[in-house]
């Protein structure tokens, strides 16, 4: 069970704004609490994790729609304002990726469907962040058709930046959705360029982002028009 105090305490720690904001709406005995965990780089079980969803804190995720007639089409990144979780969330299978190895918190949401005070507005929480995750793809797909290579990957990498928190990231080349590395030929040129600009450090078959303000001088405006935050979101008709 949690007092006011303690979920207060809780509440300032997750590092994840939507589990904030969902905590904040809880009442003082109010008996589901997160449990911290790690997620290793590599896929993310969704199946074999059963009703839990996992609200990154430090980690970042790659989303995706599993279809049985094609590949996996890739949605969003999902870090510190979003989350992941069973079909139910999304009306979907998905599939999902750690990029980033590191901590979550997991919580049981087949425990917070018993308590009807707090199931239907974390619910609605968890809907205005699933449709903020199908704007972003669909922003991205946008961005894919209309601007050039250089530009959909700084736009795509200051998303992933707004996901994850902080000034810097790290990540693996293959991270990066195939559709933002088309076309193949073009895609040594795209990191020549934004590292010859110092937005980015290529060290091998893995890169860092060193400044947000210089990818954000080589991208296009498909970045700001996503929303992150659960708090400033609204939900509206897709």
């Amino acid at each position: 069970m949690l007092d006011s105090r303690a979920l207060s305490t809780l509440t300032s720690v997750t590092q994840n704004s939507l589990l904030n904001l969902m905590l904040q709406t809880a009442p003082p005995a109010f008996a589901v609490q997160p449990e911290r965990v790690f997620l290793q780089q590599g896929p993310l079980d969704l199946v074999a994790s059963g009703s839990f969803v996992y609200f990154p804190q430090d980690a970042l995720l790659s989303l995706a729609q599993v279809s049985p007639v094609h590949d996996a089409v890739n949605v969003a990144v999902v870090g510190q304002h979003a989350c992941v979780g069973p079909a139910e969330l999304w009306g979907a299978q998905m599939q999902a990726e750690v990029m980033v190895a590191g901590h979550a918190c997991r919580l049981d949401w087949s425990q917070v469907k018993q308590d009807d005070r707090v199931y239907g507005l974390w619910l609605w929480h968890t809907t205005v962040v699933t449709h903020g995750l199908i704007e972003q793809m669909a922003q991205t797909a946008f961005c894919v058709r209309h601007h050039h290579a250089t530009q959909r990957l700084a736009s795509w990498l200051l998303i992933a930046l707004a996901q994850h928190g902080g000034p810097s990231l790290h990540l693996h080349l293959d991270a990066v959705p195939l559709s933002i590395r088309q076309p193949a030929h073009s895609w040594a040129a795209v990191l020549d360029t934004l590292q010859n600009q110092q937005a980015i450090e290529v060290h091998g078959a893995d890169f860092r982002v060193l400044d947000a303000g210089r990818l954000a001088g080589a991208a296009c405006r498909c970045h700001t028009m996503v929303t992150h935050s659960a708090g400033q979101r609204q939900l509206r008709p897709l």
